[in-house]
């Protein structure tokens, strides 16, 4: 009896097996094709079970098409019929490749020509970029963070997705999810833009308020950039702000040391002393920088400016004195030293025009200084060349 029981059993779960259908994976793409995508999750959903059909890599391709389909299809009748459906599809893709080793899948078109599985990764990438894009436009950050976020699923080493999604969000003032993608970017995909550092630097520093993150950063970009001032006048302040004025003096001089023809450094050094306000020591600074290298054009600006801003400080000063005849005499006495301040910025003013013959800051101060020192037919020609330029944008 028990040795009959034992066949029946058998015979049952044999009777099972056999009872159990090969599901036709292409009625699956044809009922996708169709749009019928219940019909066809169905099917796939039945196939990566089946045991004839699970280790087929076109079932997992197909499933990927179909997913996706999911993911991006308009009727409101499929739209919930799988919890994130890209993220299946690509799973699906990656299995296929898996188990299809080199071979691309593909499915044909109208005309019966091949459509790669590489094509069909671009257009899906694609469309969720022109609805990111449409989102953005449109002023719906969150709507453009959630489909450039799904370029990133279609295309993970693609840095366009990660870019978009990042400055959509940080003009949502979505500034977690912006950072996360500004660091995949620097981090994981080394894609060193001066923009991403500014905005990472910012979003650390001034939104999270914190200095030691943020310090890093400007670390980090002024290694990348080297060239580039504006990171290392953000190190300099970012060290002061922090109480850190012997570290940034220590690591500058030390430079400075191993490379004392690097003019960079020495102009660095005179940002460090114009943030502490020791004019005298930044003027000291940046005449050396321009020594080492008369075309350093952002320590020649900021010596113009040094000199030219003292001139204005003491022009003020003078301005407030008052009618008596002691005020009259320290406002004459004055007038010598507000000459030589403006004489003092005339010569690098110009060599920031002989750099950059359009440049607005100067030509304005140039136009100031002549006319104060009767330089008259220069005053004329600064005074032509402004207008020829017209209004500032």
């Amino acid at each position: 009896m028990k040795r009959m029981i034992l066949l029946l059993a058998a015979v049952t779960i044999a009777g099972y097996s056999f009872g159990q259908k090969k599901p036709k994976i292409n009625q699956a793409e044809k009922a996708r094709e169709e749009g019928n995508l219940g019909e066809a999750k169905d099917i796939i959903d039945a196939a990566i079970e089946h045991e004839k059909t699970k280790d087929d890599g076109k079932t997992w391709y197909y499933r990927g098409l179909i997913y996706a389909s999911l993911d991006t299809t308009s009727n409101p009748q499929f739209q919930n019929l799988a919890n994130d459906p890209l993220k299946e599809a690509m799973k699906a893709f990656d299995k296929a490749e898996e188990l299809g080793g080199k071979n691309e899948y593909y499915i044909s078109d109208a005309n019966g020509l091949p459509i790669l599985q590489s094509q069909q990764m671009q257009t899906l990438w694609g469309y969720y970029l022109n609805k990111g894009v449409e989102g953005y436009q449109a002023q719906k950050t969150d709507q453009a963070v959630k489909y450039f976020t799904k370029t990133q699923l279609v295309q993970p080493k693609d840095t366009t997705g990660y870019i978009y999604a990042g400055l959509a969000a940080q003009s949502g003032e979505d500034y977690a999810t912006a950072a996360k993608n500004y660091y995949t970017l620097i981090n994981d995909l080394d894609y060193q833009s001066e923009d991403i550092y500014n905005s990472l630097i910012y979003i650390e520093g001034t939104i999270n308020e914190d200095k030691e993150k943020a310090l890093a950063l400007v670390k980090k970009a002024k290694e990348a950039f080297p060239n580039n001032t504006d990171f290392a006048k953000s190190e300099i302040n970012y060290l002061i702000q922090m109480d850190k004025i012997d570290e940034a003096r220590n690591e500058i001089e030390t430079a400075i040391a191993k490379e004392p023809d690097n003019s960079n450094l020495y102009f660095t050094l005179g940002v460090m002393y114009e943030e502490l306000e020791n004019r005298p020591k930044a003027i000291e600074a940046y005449a050396k920088s321009v020594e080492l290298d008369t075309k350093n054009f952002n320590a020649n600006f900021n010596l113009a400016v040094l000199y030219y801003n003292k001139a204005v400080d003491l022009i003020k000063q003078k301005n407030n004195l008052g009618i008596t005849s002691e005020d009259q005499k320290k406002a004459k006495a004055m007038e010598g030293d507000i000459q030589q301040a403006l004489k003092d910025a005339m010569p690098y003013w110009e060599k920031v025009l002989d750099l950059e013959p359009e440049n607005r800051a100067a030509l304005e101060s140039l136009q100031y200084i002549y006319s104060q020192l009767k330089l008259n037919e220069k005053a004329v020609k600064v005074s032509e060349k402004l207008e020829s330029m017209g209004d500032a944008e």
